[in-house]
């Protein structure tokens, strides 16, 4: 299980915390897209630790908060990219990439120039920060499988 606060990401297993990602160490989100066939996929860049790749049928609502959290607490918008491939394999720096000093992060060639990782262009601070809010508040944290 994954839940999501306005500051961190946390993977649940078995009702304990396995591990935490803080919002603000995120080095952008990878996205399968067409002609892939994975439409749930998607993986948390993370430059400083390993990665996080999972999939939900929640991806896009899980990635909007997450960029709408980024946005509030760095200021600009979270770095996106998409991949055509058929997962995200190739894109995902593991546990045993990083101990080999390896880093599997997209290049620019894959990074989104327009539209989604500029969500945050016309909306103003106050406005993202009262959606937070409200997701927060009526939710308390995203959670999902």
């Amino acid at each position: 299980m994954v839940a999501i606060t306005d500051q961190r990401i946390y993977n649940i297993h078995k009702k304990k915390v396995k591990r935490t990602i803080d919002i603000k160490d995120i080095g952008g989100i990878t996205k399968t897209v067409p002609p892939s066939k994975s439409a749930t996929e998607f993986t948390i860049g993370v430059p400083s630790e390993y990665d996080y790749r999972f999939n939900s049928d929640k991806r896009e609502e899980i990635i909007e908060y997450i960029k709408r959290c980024f946005f509030l607490i760095k200021h600009k918008n979270m770095p996106m990219f998409h991949v055509t491939k058929k997962d995200l394999n190739d894109f995902t720096t593991t546990e045993k990439d990083m101990k080999k000093g390896i880093s599997k992060f997209p290049t620019s060639d894959y990074r989104v120039s327009q539209g989604e990782d500029l969500f945050a262009q016309s909306l103003n601070l106050a406005h993202t920060q009262s959606v937070v809010d409200t997701t927060l508040q009526d939710d308390g944290v995203f959670a999902g499988n």
